[in-house]
Formats: structure tokens, sequence, C-alpha cells
């Protein structure tokens, strides 16, 4: 069950620099970094029942990047001056949010936006006051007969995934372009490359390879890694999966049975072909069990 546009509240609300806000009060500075540059980190999360699912996650890996950017303002780290350590604090947020815009029944997306601001200087510059924004909107997920379908994935050939990629920053543009690529061919998701040509991950999600009870993730520095895969992963382990990082060249795809796309939203999503080269298998029923699992915790 998802909302409707006529049970949603005709004013849509934002949480915007530490307050509820109607969105046509929000203002972006066009001196804002995120604006400018693209100088700044995102996170997107499922919300199912009006309960946003793995906030400490996505707290976690913003928190990580947000000090290696140095987006942090300074003082105690800087993560406390955004709650960036108290998921309870961003849960509670993200409810209020959720039922000021008609979202607390079926699954919405949340999105989480922190950028430098409006600050002067070369490089990285010390933000003096963060822009911090929280959005949602309904989302829609797959059908089962989507899933049961599977994603078709095109190599994107135009380019390799960035130097940035094992940080979700704002800087998103190749991935969407990657995206729209695979969309202009008739395919479902594009499949990237790191500069060694190493499959790294899709333009929205982790990859997991799987062969005989063995999952393999791509070892690639140059890919982001997810909330979903870490915690798909620790299920494997827990059913007795042997779990690895490895290398996995152009000429390795097919040598496993399956292959699966993950992220907060889908879940688990079987890959049916890449390029147009059907896989052994899809493993639809086992991904519909552990999909269940993931967004059941």
């Amino acid at each position: 069950m998802t909302c409707t546009e006529s049970t949603m509240p005709k004013t849509r609300f934002v949480w915007w620099n530490g307050s509820l806000v109607p969105e046509e009060s929000v203002r972006v500075s066009p001196f804002d970094r995120g604006f400018l540059f693209g100088d700044g980190l995102f996170e997107t999360l499922r919300a199912d029942e009006g309960r946003a699912l793995y906030v400490s996650d996505h707290l976690e890996r913003l928190r990580e990047g947000a000090i290696r950017l140095r987006l942090l303002p300074p003082g105690d780290g800087g993560a406390s001056a955004l709650d960036l350590n108290a998921p309870s604090v961003w849960a509670q947020r993200i409810s209020q949010l959720l039922q000021a815009n008609g979202l607390q029944s079926g699954s919405a997306r949340v999105k989480i936006v922190v950028s430098r601001g409006d600050v002067s200087g070369v490089g990285l510059p010390a933000p003096k006051v963060p822009t911090v924004c929280v959005l949602a909107e309904p989302y829609t997920p797959p059908s089962q007969e989507a899933y049961a379908r599977g994603w078709t994935l095109r190599t994107f050939r135009a380019g390799c995934t960035p130097p940035l990629a094992a940080m979700k920053t704002l800087n998103y543009l190749f991935y969407l372009w990657a995206r729209q690529d695979a969309a202009d061919a008739g395919f479902d998701e594009a499949l990237l490359y790191d500069p060694l040509g190493h499959a790294a991950e899709t333009a929205t999600g982790s990859l997991l390879f799987l062969h005989e009870g063995r999952c393999t993730v791509s070892a690639s520095p140059q890919r982001l890694r997810g909330t979903a895969e870490r915690r798909i992963l620790a299920l494997f382990r827990e059913d007795g999966w042997a779990v690895e990082e490895a290398a996995i060249p152009e000429t390795r795809l097919f040598s496993f049975s399956a292959v699966w796309v993950t992220n907060s939203l889908v879940g688990i999503m079987p890959v049916r072909s890449i390029d147009g080269t059907a896989l052994p298998r899809l493993f639809d029923a086992q991904a519909a069990r552990y999909r269940d699992r993931f967004f059941r915790p």
C-alpha cells in the first residue's frame, strides 16, 4: 500500500536546518557549496509504515564520509553538532517528517542531505554552518513480478567509477549518466567497472556474486560499500555462507551461478542478464526470502 495524491497533504514539508518547514519556505543560498560544487553527502533510506529502516547504518556511513571530506563543523569532532552519533534523534526527526507528509502507511523514500553550506575558501574549508535537509516522498517498491523477472544490466563503456565512489557524495552526475545510458538502450540498470577493469557496482546498488554457497563481493576500492550489502552479508554468514572479496574482471562474470543487486530501497533484485546474455540462475525464491528478512529486522 502506498499513499496517493488524494491522501497526501497539499503542502509538502521538509526538515530544514533544525526545523520542520513547508517546502515553499526553504531557501538555498546561491553561495551554498552544495549548489555550486556538489560539495556534500547524502543518504537514502527506506521507511515502511512510518518507520525508517537502519537509521544507524546510514548515519555511520554519513559520519565517515563527513570526516574524510571535512564537512563537520569544529569542536567535539563535529559529529555531535549534526547529531550523527544519535540515531534515535534522527529516527524521531524522520518519523515527524513522515507524519507531516501523510506517509505513515506504505513505503517512503527518505533522503538526508548535508552540504558544506555558505563558506569561502579553496580546497575543503571548514564549514561555519552546514546545510542539513531531510526529504520524504512516497516510494513504490518493485512488484513481485518485477522481482521474479529480475533486472537486465548494461555495461557502461563511457567511463569508470570515480575516486569519490567510496563516498555517497552530491557529485552524482556520473551515476545518473550511466543509468540514463542503460535506460535509453532498454535496460534496467548500468553495470560499472573501476579503472582497473574490475566490476565495481551498479549505478544504484552493490553487487553480490553467488556460486555454490559462496558470495563474492567486489574488492574494488572505487565503489560504495552499501548499507544493505552489509546487512545481507551478515545474514549470509549467519546461514553458513562463505563470504569473500575479490577482483572480478569482465571475463569472470558468467562463472557465477547468479548475481544480485542490493540497495536500501529494493533490498535484493536478481539480475536476469548482462549485456543481453542470460545468467545461469536467478535464485529469485532465495532472494525473496532474504529480502523479506532484510525488510523485517
